[in-house]
């Protein structure tokens, strides 16, 4: 009698268990992307993407970076330079996410870039995770004609 409670109580706390978990992946799943794009995120990838769609390195080999973004819709990010004489970028202000989750409209209320501060600067959405987030911008980042936009991914911050 006693192990048929034990057994029962067991087969009780395993589908309590699973319950639960698939109560917590439906949740995750329902996010909108602009709940997915909120919160901190590390800098993977930095590539210029040239008028025939090639990559190449925009910020040298080995940049770093780190961007923020709040459900209230501000941002704020920067990239610095693996190496060479370029200086790091950064600006901050709001942003929005048309509800596709596909365009990415930054308007650009603080930037040492002279050309960028007042500015709207838009981007196309590659990827959008829990764990990754992937854009394209509709103009480079470093001033150059030879490009048609920057390819960013960036990694969530642990």
């Amino acid at each position: 009698m006693y192990s048929r409670n034990v057994f029962g109580l067991c087969g009780i706390a395993a589908a309590a268990v699973i319950a639960l978990t698939t109560s917590v992946a439906s949740q995750a799943q329902q996010k909108s992307a602009k709940e997915l794009i909120a919160g901190s995120w590390t800098l993977m990838i930095a590539d210029n993407v040239s008028r025939e769609g090639n990559n190449m390195p925009g910020f040298g080999p080995l940049p770093t970076g780190t961007a923020k973004s709040g459900t209230d819709g501000r941002y704020s990010f920067e990239i610095v330079p693996g190496m060479g004489k370029q200086s790091a970028v950064t600006a901050s202000g709001t942003y929005t996410l048309d509800e596709a989750g596909k365009a990415l409209t930054f308007k650009v209320e603080e930037s040492p870039v002279p050309n960028w501060k007042g500015t709207t600067q838009t981007g196309a959405v590659k990827s959008v995770s829990g764990d990754h987030l992937g854009f394209t911008t509709s103009a480079p980042l470093g001033a150059s004609s030879d490009f048609s936009g920057t390819e960013l991914i960036w990694a969530r911050a642990k």
